[in-house]
């Protein structure tokens, strides 16, 4: 009997654990980072009207870049998609965009950091 008592408990314990650690990111936990990469996301989309030049898109994918790249945190793996998109809409601007592909990019990964920051 105390032998099943105690593998319950186990079991218990390691499903407290596994749903812990699969819970999602809160935004009491975010690296202010991941904040400010978000906004500067949010300028070079500029979703409500014309983007902004390609000269300073691109220096606000860089600064989000750095600001990603410095944050603390895992993010489950997030964090890393929208570095791989920023680095992506990099690439496009660096060509002049010629395909139009850099704001898809750009609108990944800010939704990427909006899954982490709320």
């Amino acid at each position: 009997m105390k032998t099943s008592h105690l593998l319950n408990t186990l079991a218990l314990v390691v499903l407290a654990a596994i749903l812990t650690l699969s819970s999602p990111v809160f935004a009491d936990d975010i690296d202010p980072l991941m904040n400010q990469a978000r906004d500067q996301l949010h300028d070079a989309l500029n979703p409500g009207g014309d983007p902004p030049p390609n000269d300073q898109r691109t220096a606000l994918l860089k600064s989000a870049l750095g600001e990603l790249q410095k944050a603390a945190g895992i993010y489950h793996g997030m964090r890393k998609q929208a570095i791989d998109n920023i680095k992506a809409a990099l690439f496009e601007l660096g060509k002049g965009d010629p395909d139009q592909k850099a704001a898809d990019y750009i609108r990944n990964a800010l939704d990427e950091v909006r899954d982490v920051t709320g």
